[in-house]
Formats: C-alpha cells, structure tokens, sequence
C-alpha cells in the first residue's frame, strides 16, 4: 500500500510538472550552467546534493504525519524533476532530449531508485509511529533487510559520480 502511495504522488507530481514546464523555457538557463544541474564545488556536496530527497523523507518519517508528507515530498520530486526536464526540452529545441537524458536522466537512474527504497522504508516506519501513538495494533513487520540503506548509500554514490564526472564533459559536448 505505501509503495502504490508513493508512486500514485511521484507520477501526480510527474505529470502536474511536465505540464507546468513546458511553459517556462526561460527557466532553462537556470538549470543548465555548462557544468551540470547541481554543480558543486567538490564530490561530498555533489553527495549530500543527491542525498537530499531521501534524507527529507527519513526525516519526515519520524513524524506523525510522515504517511502524509512523505507521499507530498515525493509528488514535489516528480514534480520538479518533470518541470526540469519540460523546461531544458524546449529551451534547446535541438538537442534538448539528448540534454534532458543526460543532465537529468543520468543521475536521476540513481537517485530516484535511491528515493523510493527510502521512501517506503521511510512510509512504513511512520505508519507504525502513528499506529503505535493510536495504541492499535502495530502493521506487521516484514524481515529485516540490512541492505536497505546500504543500496541507498551505493545508488546516492554512483549519481553523485555522474553528476560530478560524467554529466559535464557530456553537456560541453552537446552544447
């Protein structure tokens, strides 16, 4: 049930932005400044960058109101990231989709999969907080997976890598 909640706000928020940015090309030039989306002077702020929807959720989950505003953090990301990419399509008519894929589809092959899996773990936490608080009988527990956080951490480390290595020399090359 969380992970349909999840994605039903991701993909909302998804369509609400592509809508939203197709009529912003203006907005382009400041996504794109030749170095990347979220240029960073060094790879722990291109990190921490990555790192910043999901480490919002694990925050929202520790909230009684975590099954609300973890699915509305998860529509603002679908919305921003689908608003970025209408925005950068049509700033550069030529060569938008190349850019699009590359600037944010690249790093986003990380850190969405990174902001899900937080996500639900994040959603499944708060509803049992809010359970537990409402003395009903707590959801039961799946079997503990450790591997959890560390995939989030190997998937937050790739997209930084890419942002940071790989997403810049390919812009320069687009553009």
């Amino acid at each position: 049930m969380t992970l349909a909640l999840i994605s039903a706000a991701f993909l909302a928020g998804a369509a609400a932005g592509a809508f939203v940015g197709s009529g912003q090309p203006e907005a382009a030039g400041e996504l794109l400044n030749g170095e990347g989306v979220y240029a960073s002077g060094s790879f722990a702020g291109q990190f921490m960058s990555c790192a910043g929807y999901p480490l919002l959720v694990l925050f929202l989950s520790t909230s009684l109101l975590g099954v609300l505003l973890i699915p509305a953090a998860m529509a603002f990301r679908g919305f921003s990231l689908a608003c970025s990419a209408a925005c950068l399509a049509q700033a550069y008519p030529e060569e938008g989709t190349a850019l699009v894929l590359t600037v944010l589809g690249l790093p986003a092959l990380f850190t969405v999969p990174a902001l899900f899996i937080s996500a639900h773990w994040a959603g499944c936490f708060s509803a049992r907080l809010l359970a537990g608080f409402a003395r009903r009988p707590l959801p039961m527990r799946g079997r503990v997976q450790g591997g959890r956080a560390s995939a989030v951490i190997l998937l937050l480390l790739a997209a930084a890598a890419a942002e940071r290595f790989i997403v810049p020399p390919l812009v320069r090359a687009l553009i």
